[in-house]
């Protein structure tokens, strides 16, 4: 059975099939990437992908991004509630006490938003053309019943029907047992875009089953984003007195700008987050404010410190100790972060595996679970 395997991620979606990820955006150095980003266009046009990214600078509120953090949530649920203060989007509350967005395309769910990103990528795949036999579509084990079912109904309405759930962790598994020397037991370290999940998971025959499994579903690469966009709106303050907090498209281009320099601080020692690409008004020089690898982890210090009280919370649930681990493999384009890595070799006094890349594990791992 050929099964097509999607991450559905928070901050990106991607897919695999064949022992292999699949090119959704060529033209973007991650090709293997497609931004979870959906814009609807004053012309009627909806984009997604890197297309639909661009836009979050010029037109916020009909950019819809980092949906999966309220899908399958009330519109009362405090999640929902700390969204709706964080991003510069009209959340409202719709039918059945569900939140939408108001956009210029009218009142959509993050359902909807799901099924459209599921969308994109099965007609990508169809004109590639490849065949697949059943989708499988992952989730963080800290999902409950309502946002599984709503990311069933999300494939289901982008004609993936029969779409079956794998969690992450034994994506991962799978990936990490397929590819590389078998381990008894391991830890499945995973921080994406929106949550941080961590999970035991042991093999028997040759199957990995999940042991224990906690979740932190507000943590991820989002958060980090933000805390370096508040660095930065501080900085400009005391430097030009000037608060780009006050101006919602402008501190939405800043966080933009940011995630940006947060990327190139994995490869890099030093960066600079470009003003002139904030603010396009020139109301600040347009020069680049300069940070640091050094500078990122002292301000993204505490996000990194609670995911090891998840791992606490984790190994003490199933009576384990860090070094009883054979393995930790990382998963999640967050773990690329240097703080992270060095916490979680600290933690666990072993180096994360990452022979897999962590953005694609989840969905190599996705497209192997039968």
């Amino acid at each position: 059975m050929r099964v097509l395997g999607i991450d559905l991620g928070t901050t990106n979606t991607v897919a695999a099939l064949d022992d292999r990820t699949l090119p959704l955006s060529p033209r973007d150095g991650r090709g293997s990437s497609l931004p979870s980003v959906v814009a609807f266009l004053p012309n009627g046009v909806t984009r997604i992908g890197l297309a639909a990214k661009r836009r979050r600078w010029i037109d916020s509120e009909n950019t819809v991004f980092s949906a999966k953090r309220i899908i399958g949530r009330r519109f009362d649920d405090a999640v929902t509630q700390a969204y709706r203060e964080r991003y510069p989007l009209q959340v409202v509350e719709g039918e059945g006490g569900v939140p939408a967005f108001e956009t210029r395309a009218g009142r959509l769910t993050a359902v909807d938003i799901a099924a459209e990103m599921l969308t994109a990528i099965r007609d990508k795949v169809t004109v590639q053309p490849l065949d697949f036999d059943r989708a499988a579509v992952t989730v963080p084990a800290g999902f409950g019943m309502a946002q599984r079912e709503a990311t069933l109904a999300a494939a289901e309405q982008a004609g993936l029907v029969g779409a079956r759930l794998v969690d992450e962790a034994l994506a991962t598994a799978h990936a990490y047992g397929r590819a590389t020397n078998p381990v008894s037991r391991a830890g499945v370290y995973d921080l994406g875009g929106g949550t941080f999940d961590f999970s035991i998971v042991e093999w028997k025959g040759g199957e990995p089953e999940l042991v224990e499994s906690q979740s932190d579903l507000a943590l991820g690469g989002d958060d980090i984003d933000q805390v370096l966009a508040e660095w930065a709106a501080d900085q400009v303050l005391k430097e030009w007195n000037w608060d780009l907090r006050n101006y919602s498209e402008i501190y939405a281009r800043l966080v933009a700008e940011c995630e940006q320099a947060k990327i190139r601080l994995s490869f890099f020692e030093e960066t600079v987050v470009d003003l002139s690409q904030v603010d396009t008004e020139g109301s600040v020089p347009a020069e680049g404010l300069p940070i640091s690898r050094e500078i990122l982890d002292r301000i993204s210090e505490d996000l990194v410190r609670r995911t090891f009280v998840t791992c606490d919370g984790v190994l003490a649930a199933a009576g384990l100790r860090p070094g009883d681990l054979d393995a930790v493999f990382l998963a999640g384009g967050s773990t690329h972060l240097g703080k992270v890595r060095d916490g979680v070799e600290a933690y666990f006094a072993q180096p994360g595996r990452f022979e897999l890349e962590p953005t694609e594990v989840v969905a190599l791992g996705a497209s192997w679970a039968r």
